[in-house]
């Protein structure tokens, strides 16, 4: 007897969108991985204009649908629906909290990435009625799921706690490093790069934005006694692009004397990251919050030894491969910078051990974990 057939829809209008890169790739690696796995299921997948020339999967059972509707809007709560009722689907996978949270005619599975938001609502986001909003919106999103995915199991238990769901009614779904993140053997570009971002001593590298639960101050008073206390003269280079709402990042370098030594990259394309994390002697996140912490286990793969805070998941997703660290104390944190930076025979232990750590998620058991939740909800 023939494997009924069904029609799964994928949320992907954060895809290609500079507000969202992290969802953006977590869609985009799911559809590539679960097309490759799934040949009997129909998939539409769902993309605002802006990106639908650019999506790069193509597969049989694969529909692009262009919908007008951007992700945090009205139109998405009030209209979206119509769209989906037309795709005549069996489920629906919102692949963040954003859906339209009074439309519940369609199976829906949500993954909920994390509660930055409900922790640190940033400077971005200083509407009292946004805020408020972003909470309803994100516990009904979950209430209104028959399951939710969460990608890591400490942003499990805040669903749980925060917003009082079922653990039953959750499955923890790791992500992992996209494939381009490995060790390269290419000195020509990485002293190109090098040469851009005027970086001319061995670096410290952080890849992030500069939000206020980023803890990138800290790291930066972290660099300069690093640098009088224990006498390294390394670099620190910060991988992101320079953000006007957080000028307190600019006026820290200044303070301290750390214009030369403290490199603003700005804009980092796909390509040039690997570059970086490779050249990197070592890679240091000190956020305070992370639903799973992509930058370091990048970095792992890449073979960058990783010194990290020690909240929220990461111990969880970076395990015993990395040095931790209490974030809010700027000279532990400064410490265990200096412990690796000094300490050839640790880089090589870390390095090793992040390659093997990194090995241990991938895309395709996120896509088969991932199809067996559809599996479940559609039985």
């Amino acid at each position: 007897m023939p494997e009924k057939t069904y029609t799964i829809g994928i949320d992907a209008r954060l895809f290609g969108t500079a507000q969202a890169t992290g969802v953006g790739q977590y869609t985009e690696e799911l559809v590539r991985h679960l097309v490759k796995r799934d040949t009997v299921n129909q998939y539409r997948v769902f993309v605002t204009g802006e990106a639908s020339s650019h999506f790069p999967i193509y597969a049989p059972n694969l529909t692009k649908l262009t919908v007008p509707f951007r992700h945090y809007t009205y139109s998405e709560q009030f209209w979206y629906p119509a769209i989906l009722r037309q795709a005549k689907l069996d489920l629906i996978h919102y692949t963040n909290f954003n859906s339209p949270i009074f439309f519940t005619k369609i199976n829906s599975v949500v993954t909920i990435h994390d509660l930055t938001l409900w922790f640190f609502p940033g400077r971005k986001q200083t509407s009292v009625f946004k805020r408020l909003l972003y909470r309803v919106v994100i516990r009904q999103a979950c209430r209104n799921a028959r399951h939710i995915i969460a990608i890591t199991e400490a942003t499990q238990r805040d669903i749980v706690k925060l917003l009082k769901i079922d653990p039953a009614k959750i499955t923890v779904v790791h992500e992992a490093a996209s494939e381009r993140y490995h060790q390269l053997v290419q000195p020509a570009k990485l002293e190109q790069l090098k040469r851009k971002f005027n970086i001319t001593k061995p670096y410290f590298l952080y890849i992030g934005q500069w939000r206020s639960h980023k803890n990138v101050i800290r790291l930066i008073r972290a660099f300069a006694l690093l640098r009088r206390r224990y006498q390294l003269d390394y670099q620190l280079v910060l991988g992101s692009k320079i953000d006007p709402a957080y000028p307190e990042v600019q006026a820290t370098i200044k303070e301290l004397n750390l214009s030369d030594d403290v490199v603003l990259t700005g804009y980092i394309t796909d390509d040039e990251l690997p570059y970086l994390y490779n050249g990197a002697e070592c890679f240091v996140f000190p956020s305070l919050y992370e639903g799973f912490g992509l930058p370091p286990l990048e970095a792992m793969a890449c073979g960058t030894p990783v010194v990290s805070a020690n909240t929220s998941c990461l111990p969880e997703v970076l395990g015993d491969a990395a040095i931790y660290f209490d974030p809010l104390n700027i000279e532990e944190m400064a410490k265990v910078m200096a412990e690796v930076g000094r300490n050839y025979s640790l880089k090589r232990e870390l390095k090793a051990k992040g390659i093997k750590q990194a090995r241990l998620y991938s895309f395709d058991r996120m896509a088969e974990e991932t199809l067996a939740v559809y599996r479940r909800v559609l039985r």
